[in-house]
């Protein structure tokens, strides 16, 4: 399966256009959504169409609804968390992986992060990003892959604490943020990981 929009389109993969929706989702000035969705339901595919729609690759688009739409198809710096595939066996193990993830997409963006925990290199990055560019995107693809992992662990409530001071950042910094998508397999952590998050649309039983 090819889970990549970019790759799907140049390839002339058959592609069914789910763009009217994006355009509804990225209308609004300003906007965060958390979506749940079981696995192989192309949640990875809509996080790859939203990010080739805000760094502005309009072309991709052609022959789609969303070619036509009125949208300014501005490029903005997208901050992409993609937590599959990576080791969270720890605590520790998750904190080097936020690390690694955190310092990828700096390098991605051309920025240097100074900070050393994964929290405060967060909150560094979308500022470091929002002084250079303006507002900024957040994809945050599989947010419940370290609790699903560790979910008959006995030590999970340290993933829990961890997982919510990290995500805590997007509130904290909502006022550099143009648009957020957040995605998982799973809701049950929604209410207490996303809790201070409260401009957090959950479209997950949205009949769209």
């Amino acid at each position: 399966s090819v889970y990549n929009f970019e790759d799907l389109i140049q390839g002339n993969f058959l592609y069914v256009d789910k763009t009217e929706y994006i355009w509804q989702m990225i209308r609004p000035v300003k906007s965060m959504y958390f979506l749940s969705r079981p696995r192989r339901f192309g949640k990875s595919l809509t996080v790859s169409t939203l990010k080739a729609v805000f760094q502005g690759k309009k072309e991709l688009f052609k022959g789609l609804s969303i070619y036509d739409k009125p949208y300014d198809w501005k490029t903005y710096p997208v901050i992409h968390l993609d937590l599959n595939g990576r080791d969270f066996s720890t605590p520790e193990k998750m904190e080097e992986r936020f690390q690694q993830i955190l310092r990828e997409q700096a390098c991605i963006n051309g920025v240097t992060l100074k900070k050393t925990a994964s929290d405060t290199m967060f909150h560094e990055l979308i500022q470091r990003l929002y002084d250079k560019t303006g507002d900024v995107v957040i994809l945050l693809d599989e947010y419940d892959k370290p609790i699903l992992n560790n979910i008959t662990n006995s030590n999970r409530a340290d993933f829990l604490s961890a997982l919510k001071v990290f995500y805590s950042v997007i509130k904290e910094k909502s006022a550099m943020i143009r648009f957020a998508f957040i995605t998982g397999v799973s809701k049950f952590c929604h209410v207490s990981l996303f809790s201070d998050l409260n401009n957090l649309a959950d479209i997950t039983m949205d009949a769209r």
